[in-house]
């Protein structure tokens, strides 16, 4: 997902409809102008490829593993050009950014155990007077691109690290989901 949004912003290509924001948009890369015929038709493979993601990450709980939108070899042969050149353009400014002691993945990690989960849950059985059941909840985080939490399905859903309202330091949207699951 952090790729797909790093693609994005590399060649300015965020979409302006909700549930995504231009600002703080990031890349180490610095792409050419694009002409509008190329801008419109990699926007729109872009958007579709976002969405595919979504749908795959969701459908096949593949969080934290490579699903079949994503190429770990650079070669992104599963999408159409424009948007597999323009992948494979950036990712090694990616891959390196992604891989370094305080890169992406680190940040990722440190955010998924930064949050409140532990109080939160203790909050909402203290408020049922009750030890909740087991509960699934995946939250996936992006760098930047989206301005606010989209909810996949009930037990999935992908925010923002930059946006502290949307973020791991929701506790009042962790709050509302734990209540909603127990």
């Amino acid at each position: 997902m952090n790729f797909a949004m790093y693609v994005a912003c590399s060649f300015n290509i965020i979409p302006e409809t909700t549930p995504f924001v231009r600002e703080q948009v990031w890349s180490a890369y610095r792409a050419d102008i694009l002409d509008k015929e190329e801008y419109k038709t990699l926007n729109s493979q872009w958007l579709r490829w976002w969405q595919d993601i979504v749908q795959d990450r969701a459908d096949n709980e593949l969080h934290g593993r490579w699903s079949r939108h994503y190429s770990p070899d650079g070669q992104f042969a599963a999408l159409e050009d424009p948007l597999r050149g323009r992948c494979a353009q950036v990712f090694h400014s990616f891959n390196e950014w992604w891989g370094l002691t305080a890169g992406g993945q680190q940040g990722v990690n440190y955010w998924d155990k930064a949050g409140n989960l532990r109080s939160i849950v203790k909050r909402v059985e203290d408020e049922l007077e009750t030890t909740i059941k087991p509960f699934k909840l995946v939250v996936d985080y992006v760098y930047t691109g989206l301005g606010r939490i989209v909810e996949v399905t009930p037990s999935y859903a992908i925010m923002s690290v930059h946006r502290p309202n949307l973020s791991v330091h929701n506790d009042d949207w962790r709050l509302a989901k734990i209540r909603e699951l127990a």
